[in-house]
């Protein structure tokens, strides 16, 4: 049977209520031998029975299979049994029950009101009987999320322990569920396989060791988890389209991310740079995770007094290639064709992913790319759909509040995730276009989103026009505040536009969303 249901929890009319108490062939006795019609719960209390189990609430269908299981259960089993209502179409699933709880009153209350005469107290009985629904509902869904919990520390295991020989059978005993839910319930949270997840995390992690030494192929692939040296390659260049010593060889250029988007395509493709800006607001995760491994610390390039900084940094650092944007005055152009060979990506004619493809052909990457872009799409796609089950119709809109004004996002930035890739609405009249403008206040209250997205900068101009803001009148009778759909989102990594900055971005609509909690 399934471990769990899937449909939403719905009324069910009760057509008959009955104790069983050692003697099962009695209860069952005069039931008809299939009603397709009607469903069939079976509270369990206490079973020797190998096929039902004590503690155990199992919802089926009313079949000769399932009444000659009942009576053959012998003078062991004791419980309820309930013929319900056939609701949508028929059901198989159970539930594990605490050893004593509510439920047991309530099935006592449903038998003893369904005998009596007077038609008040059996409605009062049907009553019940939605109650102990309700509280099996309850029982399974904590039963769940416990299952989810355990899936997830195993997974936190594999990432800290990934060394270690692993198998679906010992995680799922880890986890406390059978090999086949652990396996579904996993697939369904990470988005694949325990093996293949574990797969990922050990190549991961030889990446790093081929970053941060020069240690061999064979050294490696044993200190992360690989006997076999041989599958180990086979492992790695089916995950990076390319082998272990051509990783390493690569790993070995120094590559300058000259602007900040550079560097999320650049980490998007596993490569560290050697040079980076990392001092603006959106940074914070690079600078958290990746300041220790890159040597020069690059300051805002769009701030003209930094170029001198920028400049002798490079060249005092000497990279081998370097990677800016179009947007880069010619002045400053030259000055880093000077220091090393200069790819200038098409900011405003190409989107983030053409940005990906063309620093991946620069630096002989292709199919590493192509993967990443693969993955990211089956991602986009699952979180999509949790989305539309999720927020319905409902129309989004997301704004920045900078140096006074009220800004717009459209179709790029931010919006390209929330109206491209995830498929959300703008409110009525809103086009994707322009990527950003400004708004009036009364241009934003008459859009009326259904939740609002806010970004506040920190100049104080912002902060102030945040707070008259949210003090108006007009304000209050928004759909979105009246709904307490207004959440305030930050530069990190809502700015970031790039590969990783946009996968991040997944992960913050997952949570902002609650999309990884059950609706």
């Amino acid at each position: 049977m399934k471990k769990q249901p899937d449909y939403s929890p719905v009324l069910r009319k009760l057509l008959r209520a009955a104790r069983i108490k050692g003697d099962p062939a009695a209860t069952t006795g005069n039931l008809p031998a299939q009603d397709p019609s009607v469903d069939m719960l079976l509270v369990v209390t206490k079973s020797q029975s190998s096929r039902w189990q004590g503690n155990t609430a199992y919802f089926t269908v009313l079949d000769t299979q399932s009444i000659d299981s009942l009576q053959s259960a012998g003078a062991s089993l004791e419980g309820y049994l309930f013929l319900i209502e056939q609701e949508n179409k028929p059901v198989k699933w159970s539930i594990s029950l605490p050893a004593a709880a509510s439920y047991i009153r309530l099935c006592e209350h449903v038998v003893d009101l369904s005998e009596a005469n007077d038609p008040l107290l059996q409605f009062r009985g049907q009553i019940y009987f939605q109650e102990l629904l309700y509280e099996l509902y309850r029982i399974d869904r904590q039963a769940v999320h416990d299952a989810r919990t355990a899936v997830e520390h195993t997974r936190e295991y594999m990432e800290s322990h990934y060394a270690e020989v692993m198998s679906v059978k010992s995680l799922a005993e880890m986890a406390g569920i059978s090999p086949s839910y652990y396996l579904e319930l996993f697939k369904k949270i990470v988005g694949r396989s325990p093996i293949e997840y574990l797969t990922s995390v050990r190549i991961n992690a030889a990446k790093r060791l081929m970053e941060q030494t020069e240690a061999p192929a064979h050294q490696i692939a044993e200190t992360v988890g690989y006997k076999d040296p041989f599958y180990f390659s086979r492992q790695f260049k089916q995950a990076t389209g390319m082998s272990p010593s051509r990783y390493a060889e690569r790993d070995r250029n120094r590559i300058a991310a000259f602007h900040y988007p550079m560097t999320g395509q650049m980490l998007a493709l596993q490569n560290i740079p050697y040079a980076a800006p990392l001092d603006r607001e959106f940074c914070l995760f690079y600078k958290h995770k990746y300041e220790q491994q890159i040597p020069v610390h690059l300051k805002d390039p769009s701030m003209e007094n930094n170029m001198l900084f920028n400049l002798e940094a490079l060249q005092a650092g000497r990279p081998d290639l370097i990677i800016a944007g179009d947007w880069l005055p010619e002045a400053g152009r030259g000055e880093l064709e000077r220091i090393a060979p200069t790819l200038y990506v098409p900011w405003w004619e190409k989107d983030w992913r053409q940005h990906l493809l063309i620093v991946a052909q620069f630096l002989g990457e292709t199919v590493q790319a192509e993967r990443w872009l693969t993955q990211y799409e089956i991602k986009a796609a699952t979180i999509r759909s949790k989305l539309k089950e999720r927020l319905r119709d409902s129309s989004i809109l997301a704004i920045h509040i900078l140096n006074g004004s009220i800004h717009r996002f459209g179709g790029r930035n931010l919006g390209a995730v929330l109206y491209g890739d995830l498929g959300l609405r703008l409110p009525d009249s809103q086009s994707a276009e322009p990527a950003y403008e400004i708004l009036s206040i009364e241009q934003l209250i008459a859009l009326n989103p259904d939740r609002l997205l806010v970004a506040i900068g920190s100049d104080p101009q912002a902060r102030t026009l945040w707070q008259d803001l949210t003090q108006m009148p007009e304000w209050q009778y928004m759909t979105a505040v009246r709904n307490r759909q207004v959440q305030q989102i930050q530069p990190d990594p809502w700015f970031d536009y790039s590969a990783m900055g946009h996968e991040r971005i997944l992960r913050a609509v997952i949570k902002l969303f609650s999309l990884d909690r059950p609706s």
